[in-house]
């Protein structure tokens, strides 16, 4: 019988929990680690804040690189996605007349950046509407005519709300041809699904990685193409903002390195779930998960080839106020709200913890709410992305 890991995580074992890909779940062991290291950085500050960080930067730097096919050059240490979204689109060549192309599927605060930049310098941003349910086809078609004066395609390699991998080399080329350069957020990718970043053909590409590694929050990576190592800097200036690319975001005054610190030991417990066979086990409950809803009248918000490895994507012909009452009072956490034409979806995420009866709890309520009338345009919507 394969153990239950869901007591190596510090859950409420009342609840379901099946939304880890939103903010991640280290495990008690990482948290124990973690309490352990920020205590002993309080007996010499002035090393362990200063010239040890620095030397612990690099180690995890050269770590991180190695994890994404990268030149630990090329790397930068932050605290998450935001951070790196938003240094780059503060310190991006970016003028009056270009254009920033994105889909409206992408995170709310990437594209939130990209418009407060674009409004300073006179750029225009352009959001694309992405198709739900999705095919990559048409999702590459949207990038087929990009405007004149592109100057980036921002793209996310999953993306969050809607639970897509997208095709990411398809539009690079696409990019490429059009004289436009690809900013890849890759906050679900790893830990999750493969990420090499010298086989993107972006110039930039970042992420979280306490969201599948189990490992304290926050923290976070990026990479950039070496062309534009001295060009990106961080939104907040700090001390070292001329330093090379590890130390510029190094220095970005006093914060937590907890967690940089503690990033061997959760590849280490990472590593140990792959070669056990949880991670896969983990997939397999995340198909099983689609056929469950599937069958209940849940749409997938995408084809069978975008759909990521752990991370599942739905439409719910149900009000989102309905859903989100009787998903709390199952005790069920996941991601909710809604498509970007307002349809109610969620957002799924299985991990070594997850058990079938969570899917069963999930699917219980699913079967509670009121059944909608539906068109023949909702139904055929379902039927088009039957499960694998």
């Amino acid at each position: 019988m394969i153990r239950s890991f869901v007591e190596d995580f510090a859950f409420d074992p009342a609840v379901v929990q099946l939304n880890h890909a939103s903010f991640g779940a280290p495990t008690r062991a990482a948290l124990t680690w973690h309490d352990a290291v920020r205590r002993a950085a309080e007996a010499d500050t002035s090393t362990s804040l200063g010239t040890g960080l620095q030397d612990d930067l690099r180690r995890v730097g050269a770590v991180v690189a190695g994890l994404i096919g990268a030149d630990p050059a090329d790397v930068a240490i932050v605290t998450a996605s935001t951070e790196a979204s938003g240094a780059l689109s503060t310190s991006l060549p970016l003028g009056a007349g270009d254009v920033v192309v994105l889909t409206d599927g992408e995170y709310e605060s990437v594209i939130r950046a990209w418009q407060v930049r674009a409004e300073a310098v006179g750029a225009t941003v352009l959001r694309l509407p992405l198709p739900v349910p999705a095919t990559s086809a048409a999702v590459t078609d949207l990038f087929t005519a990009l405007p004149a004066r592109t100057r980036y395609v921002v793209l996310s390699s999953i993306t969050s709300s809607t639970a897509l991998r997208m095709p990411v080399a398809a539009v690079a080329r696409l990019a490429a041809d059009a004289g436009a350069a690809l900013v890849v957020d890759a906050a679900h990718s790893v830990g999750h699904e493969p990420l090499d970043v010298s086989t993107l053909g972006a110039a930039a590409v970042y992420g979280s990685l306490h969201k599948w590694l189990p490992v304290p929050r926050p923290l976070g990576f990026l990479w950039v193409d070496r062309a534009l190592v001295d060009v990106v800097r961080p939104a907040a200036v700090a001390l070292h903002l001329d330093e090379p690319l590890l130390q510029r975001f190094g220095w970005r005054g006093t914060w937590d390195p907890a967690p940089v610190r503690g990033l061997e030991r959760a590849l280490d417990e990472w590593r140990t779930w792959d070669d056990g066979g949880r991670l896969d086990a983990a997939a397999a409950l995340a198909d099983r998960a689609d056929q469950l809803l599937t069958d209940l009248g849940w749409v997938p918000t995408g084809e069978p080839a975008m759909r990521p490895a752990r991370l599942r994507g739905f439409v719910v012909p149900a009000p989102l106020p309905v859903l989100r009452e009787a998903l709390a009072a199952a005790g069920v956490r996941l991601w909710t709200g809604t498509v970007p034409d307002g349809r109610t979806a969620v957002r799924l995420a299985t991990h070594v913890y997850t058990e079938d009866a969570d899917l069963h709890r999930l699917a219980a309520t699913a079967r509670s709410l009121p059944t909608p009338l539906t068109s023949p345009t909702d139904r055929r919507r379902g039927e088009h992305f039957a499960p694998s």
